[in-house]
Parts: structure tokens; sequence; C-alpha cells
């Protein structure tokens, strides 16, 4: 649940970002039996604790808090305004060329919250244009085929109902296009030979059905040309709008690519085909819409791009890539239709690379430095496509990739104020054991003065990512360069669940065998503690949406092992988010964690709030009002909870935040708060 996760093909909110999700597998044993309580008192509370019967209302800081928290807001503040050059990770937009491939527009969180900006590509240094405004954030855009125009989303206090808004180049004429029903709508689709139509999906909350709809680029009322029965997505429109590619996901690990008959509302199955499972990653028409150009696991360890003929089917080429193995790709296509750029997502790196669009073969591979790596679009002529690169020491960032060398030139060169003078870091990434022999990747961040074990001992913080199917690469982390600047060491488990390392890996924490992903748990907070550099009497868990879960499940079933813990938006109770998250979270999980209404037993057992009692640790809790996937209520149950036991709990709730950290404000407080939580309940022996 950090959220929606980088599986699909970067559509506005996939399904297979959620918290995250993952699908089936075998029967594993049990989950061990509850822990009793540790003999040792909890720390002192950071407030004094409420009497048993207070709500859930967030926490009343006092002046003494309010002036500890101000001190440090230059530090954090200095961390989030060296701000990245991109929306996040529910934004499909890296950066797209103008037709004349003279501009590009692009995301970044430079002002405060995710917008959308122009810039000229010949003059990288100059200040970009705002096209969008705060307060409400816009997260995906697309030039429309005249350039003339720019088409983006943007939806309400974070709720992920988003409206298409049109806006002029010059930054004029911004215009809703669909100020009516409240929609959780796409991205959308520019038919290439169709330039005055654009074609999205869109969604209710409340329902499974998806439709996908046609509409003006001037406006108008939008025309349902097709409505699927199950949660999904349309991924590409042909060049003449006839057809439309549309993504199923039935789990996290299984989903349907279809092909819509626009005109006459019909889909047919293209892959797998009926009977047989598989992942579809990313799936597009090649340029002139004759073939579909699909990424798929095979329902294997296969990590593989197929080539189909789009009126029968059948495959023409494909290219499989066997190193790293099983990780994810995702393709995009030269406007020119001769070659493919694509990116491999290894879990804890990205990687680059380009291929022939007709054999498949590989041309060459591009040299990215270690980090986190997006796929970006294609200039009109072919000759360049972009990419975001964002590493330990460098905010995301946006840089195009010339197609014939292979080399890599920035698209921005701007200046972050205060990021030369922020301490250094020292970021790698090891593996560790599990208990069964398969191997946990770790990313690991220091404090670059931390050179040998001579040196003091630091606390840790182990932070684990959402999805559940998802991954953290190693990458710019504003919350990892904080808690490293305040003295901390910050580890990045990838525990089974986790994607880029095969599908096997990605499925091995479903329904019964969340008690093996248990003892990964176990086992990363035995390993940090064996470290020359841990302080292994405070050691934190740490965690946003599934992440968040993570965090709770940690200090439910192992309340020994960890110190404290930090819980943004998790899941306290599975059958009470299963209830009241949205359909699509709901039918995708049931692989997961199991079917709200035939797996009562196995959700209590995997459930936080079964074992609620077993908690003695601080825990911090943040929450966003307008949550659409993890609702306000599971956070506000799971500090009712504790505070009616009177351990001790912050409870930070965003009032204009959904299930997001989007918002300079909102980052700051937490970073603040947080920091001043730690300081004071790590400061004594357990």
């Amino acid at each position: 649940m950090h959220s929606i996760s980088r599986v699909a093909a970067r559509a506005i909110v996939p399904i297979a970002t959620l918290l995250t999700a993952c699908g089936g597998g075998e029967s594993a044993a049990p989950p061990p039996p509850a822990v009793a309580a540790p003999e040792r008192p909890p720390p002192p509370a950071v407030a004094a604790p409420p009497a048993p019967s207070a709500s859930s209302e967030p926490t009343v800081l006092s002046e003494e808090q309010k002036r500890r928290d101000a001190a440090r807001v230059p530090l954090a503040s200095s961390i989030i305004d060296a701000y990245p050059n991109w929306g996040g990770l529910f934004s499909s937009l890296v950066a797209t060329y103008s037709p004349d491939g003279k501009r590009i527009i692009f995301g970044s969180l430079r002002d405060g919250s995710p917008q959308i900006y122009a810039a000229d590509v010949a003059r990288p240094a100059d200040p970009p244009k705002a096209l969008s405004g705060g307060p409400e954030r816009a997260l995906s855009a697309v030039f429309t085929r005249d350039g003339k125009s720019v088409l983006f989303l943007r939806d309400t206090g974070a709720d992920e109902n988003f409206a298409i808004w049109r806006v002029n180049v010059d930054g004029t004429g911004l215009t809703n296009l669909t100020p009516g029903e409240s929609l959780h709508r796409q991205d959308v689709l520019l038919p290439r030979r169709k330039p005055q139509i654009m074609i999205y999906g869109a969604k209710k909350v409340s329902e499974l059905t998806t439709n996908v709809f046609s509409q003006s680029i001037d406006g108008g009322e939008p025309k349902v040309l097709y409505t699927h029965p199950r949660p999904g997505y349309a991924t590409d429109a042909a060049p003449d709008a006839s057809r439309a590619l549309f993504i199923e996901y039935l789990s996290l690990s299984d989903s349907v690519l279809s092909e819509i008959d626009l005109a006459a509302g019909k889909a047919r199955r293209v892959y797998p085909p009926e009977g047989r499972k598989g992942n579809v990653f990313s799936a597009m028409y090649s340029a002139d819409g004759k073939r579909i150009l699909m990424a798929t696991d095979e329902g294997s360890e296969s990590s593989l791009l197929l080539a189909l003929d789009a009126a029968s089917g059948k495959e023409l080429a494909r290219y499989t890539n066997a190193s790293p193995k099983g990780a994810m790709m995702q393709a995009a296509v030269s406007p020119k239709g001769d070659t493919l750029a694509v990116r491999v997502d290894a879990g804890d790196h990205g990687e680059v690379r380009i291929l022939d669009a007709k054999s498949l073969k590989l041309l060459r591979a591009v040299k990215v430095p270690l980090g986190q790596v997006e796929l970006g679009s294609f200039r009109e002529d072919g000759r360049r496509f972009s990419i975001m690169i964002s590493l330990p020491s460098q905010p995301p960032n946006v840089f195009e990739v010339d197609v014939a060398a292979g080399s890599v030139h920035p698209l921005r060169d701007e200046k972050h104020a205060g990021l030369d003078r922020m301490p250094p870091v020292q970021a790698s990434i090891t593996s560790i054991a599990a208990f069964d022999g398969l191997k946990i990747p770790v990313n690991v961040y220091l404090p670059a003065e931390r050179a040998n074990a001579e040196k003091r001992k630091l606390p840790t913080v182990a932070i684990f990512h959402g999805g559940p199917a998802a991954s953290y690469p190693v990458r710019w982390s504003p919350v990892n360069r904080f808690l490293v600047a305040l003295g901390y060491a910050v580890i990045e488990p990838n525990v089974r669940g986790s994607t880029g390392f095969g599908r096997a890996y990605e499925m091995g924490d479903n329904r019964e065998k969340r008690a093996d992903w248990l003892k990964d748990l176990e086992t990363v907070n035995a390993w940090a503690k064996a470290q020359p550099w841990c302080d292994g009497e405070r050691v934190v868990v740490w965690g946003g949406s599934y992440g968040g879960y993570t965090t709770l499940m940690a200090l439910t079933r192992q309340p020994t092992l960890w110190r404290l813990g930090v819980d943004l938006f998790g899941v306290a109770d599975l059958k009470a988010f299963l209830r009241t998250t949205s359909t699509e979270i709901r039918t995708a999980f049931v692989d997961e964690f199991g079917d709200l209404e035939k797996d009562s037993t196995l959700l209590e057992q995997f459930s936080p709030m079964r074992d609620v009692d077993k908690i003695v640790s601080p825990l911090f809790v943040y929450a966003g009002q307008n949550d659409p996937r993890v609702p306000r209520s599971e956070s506000d149950a799971i500090v009712r909870a504790l505070r009616t036991r009177r351990i001790p709990v912050e409870y930070m709730v965003a009032a204009n935040e959904g299930h997001s950290l989007d918002r300079r404000e909102t980052k700051v407080e937490l970073f603040t708060r947080v920091a001043r939580f730690l300081e004071d309940n790590l400061k004594t022996k357990p």
C-alpha cells in the first residue's frame, strides 16, 4: 500500500499499485502463535495518555512540542525543497515532447505539490512555465496533436476522482472538460489519426464495472463506447480510434489483455489464452496499429516482450530478458515504428534497453547509473526518448536518450538550493538469507562519515514498501535523507512479495504464505541488529500503506523485536478494510489476502487488530482524511485501541491528503513530528 505500484503500464492509479497487491499460491504453515508481551514497561508517552474513552481525534501538540518541531523545520524544508522533477509514483508523466520536439511537459514538486510544467528543450536551465497550479495536484499530461494545448488530470484533496483539464501551452484557457460526474478517470489516449478525439477509461469507486469513453478534446458530452464488467484500464488506442487495448486485473499477479472494437462495443481476449494465467505489465499498438506489443511473465519466471498480430493474435516475435531474471519490463514505441525503448524494473534498480521494433532484437543497452529509472515517451522523429533517473544523491530528474548512440543527456539543468550542503549519504544494496534459503534484497543508507565499526552505533529504521506487489529501488528519498541527516541508519528490505525479483518471489506472501513473510520481518530484524553500525536496542519499524500494515503486523506478532513503529495509512483490520476500500482493490486482493465472504478466518488470522493487545511499543500514526484506498477509519481503529490501553501513540491527520503525502506542508509537519517522536521514545533504554 505505498499505494499503487509500478507494475502497470503507467495508467493513473493502476490497480497494481494499490497498497499493492498480488496473486495466489500454495498453502504454507499457519502463522506462529502470538508472542507474549515483554516484561519491560513501555517508554514514557510523548504527551499524557488520554483516558480510555478518548476518541480517535488527532493528537493536540503542546507548545513545547511545537517549539521542538519548529527547530527542525529548516532541515526538513531543505530536503523537501530539493524537489523532484517528477510527479511521483502515481503519475504516468515523465517528460512528453511537443509535436515539433522543441518543448517538453513534465511533472514537478517545485511549488509544493505535483504540478505540470512546460520547458524549452534547447534551454534546460531556463525556469519552466507552470501549466497547472495548486492547491490541487495534477498527475498526468499529454500534448494535443496540434501542440497548441495540454490535457491533464487533476483531483480534489487527493481523492483520486480525476477530472480532465485542458490548458493552452501559454498557460491561458484553463478549462475543466469533465465537470459532470465524479469518476476515477484514467490517462487520456489520443489516437494519432483522429486528433480531435480523446479516449479514456473511468469507473466509480463503488462499482466493479469500468467504462471506456470517447470525447472531443474541446469538451462536450462524453460517450460510453464500451463497458467492462470488472476493474481494468484502457492502455492504448489504435491510430484510427477503431480499437483500444484494455488490461483487466484479476489479481496483482494475473491479468488479461483484451482488444475492444470501439464501434461495436465488444471485446475479444488477446492474452493469455483462455485457461492460462499470466501477468500483462504493459501493452500498446505498433505505430501502424497492426501489431500489439506486450510485456508479460507468461505465468512463469519469464520476463519477455511479445509482438502479436493485432488481427489474429499470432505471435510474430519475442524478446526474452535473461538478466536480471524475473525483472518486469515496460516499453514505449517510436512514432516512426522502428524502435522500442524498454525499461527493465529489477526491483532494487532500473535498466534501459533499445530494441528493434519489428524483430525485437536488442540493439543496445543504455548505460544508466544504479538507481530508479522510469520510462517516458519518444520524440516525434523517433531519435530520442525521455526517462527519469533518481539516485540516492540526486532528486528525480528528466533526461533524454539518443537512440542511435544510447547516450543520456539532461532535459533539465537546475540547481537545488542547499542540496550541496546536505550531509552525504552512503547507499548500497545487499542481500540476506531467509529461513528457507531465499535471498532478501536490502537497500542500506548510512551517514557517509560512519566509515567503520569503531564509530558509534546508530538507531536504525527499517522502512517497508507498500503494495504488497511493489519494491523499493535504491533512489532519492526525502524521508531517508532526513533520517540519515539526523543520525539514523535506514534500511529498505524488499521482502518476499516484492516485485522485480520473479513471479514466485512476488507471490511468496499470498494468503497462508504470509506466515513466511512474517519470518522475513524477523530475519531482517536479526540481520540489522548484527551489523556493526546498528544499535540493536533501537530498531524502528516504519511503513506506508501495505508498509503501514507491515508495521502493525511486526508490532503485534513480534512485539519484543521492535522498539517502536511508524504507521502511515496502514491497514489495521483486513475485513473492515475490504468492506470500505474500492471495489477494484477488494477484488484484486482475493488471491493476496482472501475473500471477504469465504475466508473470514484467514483474514482474522493476519489482521493486526486480532493481536492489538500485544502492542507495547510507542506508535506514530498518519492518515489522509480523503484516502480512497485505506480509509481513515483504519488508522482511527488502531489509535483508539492503543489509547484505551494507554500505549503511547501520536496521531496526525492531513485534511487535504488522501492516500498521499503530496503537499509540502504535510511533509514538513510529518518529518518534524516523527523526528521528535523518535527522539523521545528512543532516548531511554527499553
